[in-house]
């Protein structure tokens, strides 16, 4: 780890929604059929369209979020990109909520000073002194242990 000392990384958990990954890739199958049938130059551009925009989307759902718990905070990656990183001294509290699709959606939400990274119906609620971050994970109750262990702090789920 070039940027992290062994002993400064606690966990590392990830969080993907690979069955609904996998339930795109046949739209992709479609558009390449229907052009393979109907050849023609808008059906090309847009099997391109789908495929440049797509084929990133797909790789994200697939990966996921990965949540890498460090003595010092909680970064957020996708895709080898960290797209968040939670200091450890700026964690107010944190509890396990509910989410769906009235809540805020799927994926990379952000809104005023809340950003979510969700691809269930689960999530901590992280609350911070810059705002309020929320990770999804299929069993939340791991991601709030790796919180403890790295804050100190006991939250009350």
């Amino acid at each position: 780890m070039p940027t992290t000392l062994q002993n400064d990384l606690l966990a590392v958990e990830t969080h993907a929604a690979r069955f609904w990954g996998l339930l795109i890739v046949p739209a992709f199958v479609m558009c390449a059929v229907s052009v393979a049938f109907y050849d023609t130059a808008p059906a090309r551009l847009a099997l391109l369209l789908v495929a440049l925009l797509g084929i990133p989307a797909v790789a994200m759902i697939l990966g996921g979020f990965q949540y890498r718990f460090l003595r010092h905070g909680v970064e957020i990656r996708t895709l080898g990109f960290r797209l968040c990183t939670i200091p450890k001294t700026a964690v107010i509290s944190y509890s396990i909520e509910p989410w769906g699709m009235m809540r805020g959606g799927y994926g990379i939400r952000a809104r005023g000073g809340a950003r979510a990274y969700v691809w269930g119906n689960k999530v901590v609620h992280i609350r911070t002194t810059n705002g309020e971050v929320f990770l999804g994970h299929s069993d939340p109750e791991r991601i709030v242990q790796h919180l403890n262990e790295m804050t100190g702090l006991v939250s009350r789920s």
